[in-house]
């Protein structure tokens, strides 16, 4: 991947955060890269620029984006797991979170919707 300016990752980020935000409300099937477009306010040459591998790329990009925000989200305490007090509050901050979400996992809804015909899916 080449190295982005500051406008470009905004730029990319943008597109990862409007996908995402796509797939959650209508599912991987259903998600096309006009309505990333235009939740993001991008063109197709902007999109085909820092995913030129098509949607295949882009839903690759929204897994890890997901991955890690589950991983930001139990920040700090997942950093610091030193004492059974803080294993028992990690514990509890991610029942609640889990509880507060439902069903709607992002990771699952992305991996589970985009089956067997996904080649990054088996990275």
């Amino acid at each position: 991947m080449t190295v982005l300016t500051r406008k470009g990752e905004q730029t990319r980020l943008r597109i990862v955060t409007g996908a995402a935000a796509e797939i959650r409300e209508r599912g991987v099937a259903a998600a096309r890269l006009e309505d990333v477009m235009t939740r993001t306010s991008t063109s197709k040459s902007q999109l085909f620029h820092y995913f030129p591998g098509g949607k295949e790329e882009l839903l690759l990009a929204v897994a890890r984006h997901e991955a890690d925000q589950v991983l930001a989200d139990q920040q700090p305490m997942l950093g610091d797991l030193s004492s059974w007090a803080a294993w028992q509050q990690w514990r509890d901050s991610v029942v609640r979170r889990y509880l507060a979400q439902g069903q709607e996992c992002p990771l699952n809804s992305l991996l589970g919707q985009s089956g067997s015909r996904s080649p990054a899916r088996g990275r």
